[in-house]
């Protein structure tokens, strides 16, 4: 943590053209409805990511080269006082999803696979705010396997025009089903009171998350915040398995995006209270993440941020969030401040 950080997808503000990407050259937007591509259904992505609506919002999933996907990509959230299309914490949650989607189709082991995020590198490509975006985006992701238990994705989002938005490079650690299930049995619960019958492909993840409140459209509701100096925390919890939604079925953890999204917000209060300006507006400009373990429903997860750094009007903040004296996960955050 604390080393500059390099995307892997270095592109101009341009659609037309992306020397040095994972996609050599081409911009993987510029193919859609060019040719037609397979597309994964939901349930089938399901079954393959061992995550499923309403956490999993992704559309029309297509798969368009060897470990290489594209999709569409709703915006759920308000970004607030982001200055972007979408806030960043929202592109995290996404872009992480689809990069699992992509390290499924290179996976050597055959059957169900949990793919657990454990670093991620996001760095925003466009210039200036931009007004909240009013339609889907698109994201593209390319991944392969390091070794049998660890995948590397590159990640994508663009405006509904091309426009690249951000990038965000994400590490997975890989566990079989078997895998998954003997770690985390501590966590397993029954969350719901009858099955829901989910076997059709041509069903869109909105219309069965619509069956049900989503709470991942929604900041964390954190509370209890102190301020001191430089140094805002809060707290959660206990987490409900309402919270966790999606992510995983009978064995509901706290998303690591979902983790970030909190430390995010908390960086930008803590950034509105140390300018005393509550409508200050701002960039992510970039951050990195590591997850060092999970937060399980029932537990309480105290969120921090720290401000460590003031370069012109880049500020750098360090967050984490933890479980007693258990550290959850880690983040390194710069916010541009526009005012």
């Amino acid at each position: 943590m604390g080393h500059a950080l390099h995307s892997p997808l270095s592109v101009t503000q341009s659609s037309s053209s992306a020397p040095g990407t994972p996609w050599r050259g081409r911009m993987p937007f510029e193919e859609a409805g060019k040719r037609e591509h397979p597309v994964l259904c939901a349930s089938e992505l399901y079954g393959r990511i061992c995550v499923r609506d309403p956490y999993f919002a992704l559309r029309e999933v297509s798969v368009v080269g060897e470990g290489e996907v594209l999709a569409r990509v709703p915006v759920e959230q308000d970004p607030g006082q982001e200055a972007s299309p979408i806030n960043a914490a929202e592109v995290g949650r996404h872009l992480a999803i689809l990069g699992s989607c992509a390290s499924s189709l290179v996976n050597p082991k055959e059957g169900q696979h949990y793919y657990l995020a454990r670093r991620a590198r996001l760095e925003r490509l466009h210039e200036g705010p931009l007004p909240r975006a009013t339609g889907l985006l698109w994201g593209a992701a390319r991944a392969e396997f390091k070794d049998k238990r660890t995948a590397t994705a590159s990640t994508l989002l663009a405006s509904g025009e091309g426009q690249p938005l951000f990038s965000v490079e994400v590490d997975y650690n890989v566990l079989s089903a078997a895998a998954f299930q003997r770690l985390f049995q501590c966590a397993r619960q029954d969350m719901r009171r009858e099955p829901r019958e989910r076997t059709r492909c041509e069903g869109a993840p909105a219309d069965f998350a619509a069956m049900r409140q989503n709470p991942h459209r929604h900041p964390l509701p954190l509370r209890d915040f102190v301020r001191d100096g430089e140094c805002l925390k809060a707290t959660l919890g206990p987490v409900s398995a309402e919270l966790c939604k999606g992510h995983f079925a009978m064995h509901p953890v706290l998303p690591v995006a979902v983790v970030m999204s909190g430390l995010s917000g908390m960086a930008g209060a803590l950034l509105r209270q140390l300018l005393g300006n509550a409508s200050v507006r701002y960039l992510v400009t970039r951050g990195e993440v590591r997850a060092d373990s999970l937060a399980y429903a029932g537990e309480t997860v105290t969120f921090g941020a720290h401000l460590h750094g003031v370069e012109g009007r880049d500020h750098h903040f360090y967050c984490w969030a933890s479980v007693g004296e258990r550290l959850v996960g880690v983040m390194e955050l710069t916010l541009t401040c526009l005012e």
